[in-house]
């Protein structure tokens, strides 16, 4: 294959040149400027077109959506061609049969729902991946807290040396299978009641073989107590971090808190800390309802509490929590508030009525007591399986987060079962081109690519990919700047980006102009 005449942004920062590409066994053999080429094969006329590397998203909860026959279109369509599962510590494996139920539930908001029998260790899970015709390279991460719930359950206590142990091997054992390393999501039950310590003593057992991707335990006016205490962890463990979605949520944290966590941040990175951060290109976040639930609320255990939100007094439990708040617990009702938390996925169709309203709206109009007693009402119905949107950002804080030399851009796309998810998930990369480099220019168009392809690969160590050079993996797209667009926003979410010439991958076209033509892509493992 041989692509023509197209302008060049080979993913390292460099500026465009115009040029040709000459593919064989699915590897770039040649890149020339000269114009001229005879090739027996096929020839792709990329003249007027921008060529790049395949987009490469460090961040999407598409662990199981990548078993299904409909994973690729989304995810092609706006030029990812690698991406990585098992992120914020969640990940449908390990699992038990006396938790395999709980996790599934725990997971949904996020991943979906799922089957989860066929695959109970990271090597059956690993062995359904390799099983599967993939449209677009995936890895993955192992998620600390399906480790935790594969070593202790639910359980809130601190971890026994037999648990630790076996939550260590548990890793090793996804490290062995390929895993990229480890996530944690701090905000999350179980993992929210894991003390520093235990992070880091689990995180050791990966010294070495990959990187530790966190969700930091506060992402609002304490983001710097966060971001010293996730340092505080890779350094213990003697592993690189990469600080997920960074951002400052909040009204209360906007404009301020950001610039001393980056000082933070820059000082470690001075000193020699390998440390990198990650966003996605929209001042609204998404995640699940569970995570505003008190610490305290779900200590005896996640099913008996969400069980108990049909009973007056528990609902006036909560109510009380919620107003008092708890001690390293990121009261998100407070720090953002019930009017600026949107309801985006929901199960059951007497729900439904509230997708797209924010929870003060909903508690409004359909007659509950406040937004506490919705809320409870609402995640006792569903069991938890409950998706939001927070308008929780600052448009100028994030342009600052792109701005930094050491940010890759991110989708975090959600998986739940709904037709109103966040926009990320249908649009995140076309995006940021439109908004952060043509329309707004916070950045120049080399330096968005280089955010999109070979840093996150590089973060990762697929450094073979992510970079248009000779030897390189054959992964490449082919459009137009001016009708590549996100089509997505909050109203009407679910739609595909558009204007994608070509998407090729491995050095066969795996994606013309909205048609997924091959399914011959890799579950990518890492070398480390």
């Amino acid at each position: 294959m041989v692509l023509c005449g197209g302008l060049i942004v080979d993913g390292s920062g460099d500026p465009p040149f115009r040029g040709d590409i000459v593919v064989e066994d699915g590897f770039i053999r040649e890149i020339s400027v000269s114009g001229v080429h005879k090739n027996p094969g096929e020839t792709i006329d990329a003249g007027g077109a921008l060529v790049c590397p395949g987009f490469v998203d460090l961040h999407r909860h598409c662990d199981t959506a990548a078993l299904g026959e409909n994973f690729g279109l989304i995810e092609l369509s706006q030029g990812i061609t690698s991406c990585f599962a098992g992120n914020c510590g969640m990940a449908p494996v390990p699992n038990a049969p006396d938790t395999r139920q709980a996790l599934q539930n725990y997971l949904a908001p996020c991943l979906g729902s799922f089957e989860s029998e066929s695959f109970r260790s990271h090597r059956d899970y690993l062995a359904r991946l390799q099983s599967v015709s993939m449209p677009l390279n995936m890895g993955f991460y192992a998620g600390m807290g399906a480790l935790r719930i594969g070593a202790k359950g639910f359980d809130s206590g601190p971890y026994t040396r037999a648990e630790m142990s076996r939550a260590q091997d548990l890793l090793r054992e996804a490290l062995d299978c390929g895993a990229f390393g480890m996530s944690i999501g701090l905000m999350y039950v179980p993992e929210l009641y894991s003390s520093a310590a235990e992070i880091a003593s689990l995180a050791s057992a990966m010294k070495g073989r990959g990187i530790l991707c966190t969700h930091m335990r506060w992402e609002t006016e304490h983001l710097v107590k966060a971001v010293k205490e996730v340092i505080g962890i890779a350094k213990k463990a003697e592993v690189p971090l990469e600080i997920s979605h960074f951002k400052a949520a909040g009204l209360k944290a906007w404009h301020g808190v950001l610039h001393e966590a980056i000082e933070t941040i820059e000082a470690e990175r001075a000193g020699g800390m390998d440390i990198t951060v990650d966003f996605y290109p929209y001042d609204c976040g998404s995640s699940t309802m569970m995570q505003m639930l008190p610490p305290s609320f779900l200590a005896a255990g996640v099913e008996q509490a969400l069980a108990g939100l049909g009973k007056s007094e528990n609902v006036e439990k909560l109510r009380k929590l919620l107003a008092e708040g708890e001690e390293n617990w990121d009261n998100l009702s407070q720090t953002i508030g019930w009017d600026r938390t949107i309801i985006s996925s929901v199960n059951l169709e007497e729900n439904r009525k509230y997708l797209g309203k924010s929870v003060t709206a909903c508690a409004q109009e359909y007659g509950f007591r406040d937004e506490a007693d919705m809320a409870a009402a609402l995640m006792h119905s569903e069991k938890g399986k409950v998706a939001i949107i927070n308008r929780s950002m600052s448009a100028e804080d994030i342009d600052t987060i792109a701005r930094l030399p050491y940010s890759s851009l991110i989708s975090d796309a959600l998986y739940g079962d709904t037709k109103t998810p966040h926009p990320r998930l249908y649009g995140a990369f076309p995006r940021f081109l439109r908004d952060f480099v043509q329309e707004r220019k916070v950045l120049d168009l080399p330096t968005a690519i280089r955010k999109m392809t070979s840093q996150p690969a590089g973060r990762v160590g697929l450094n073979d990919r992510g970079l248009l050079r000779p030897g390189c993996r054959a992964d490449i797209l082919v459009f137009d700047p001016d009708r590549f667009r996100d089509q997505a926003d909050y109203l009407n979410p679910a739609q595909p980006a558009t204007g994608l010439d070509y998407a090729i991958i491995g050095g066969k076209i795996a994606y013309r102009q909205g048609i997924i033509l091959s399914r011959h892509a890799e579950v990518l493992r890492s070398q480390a």
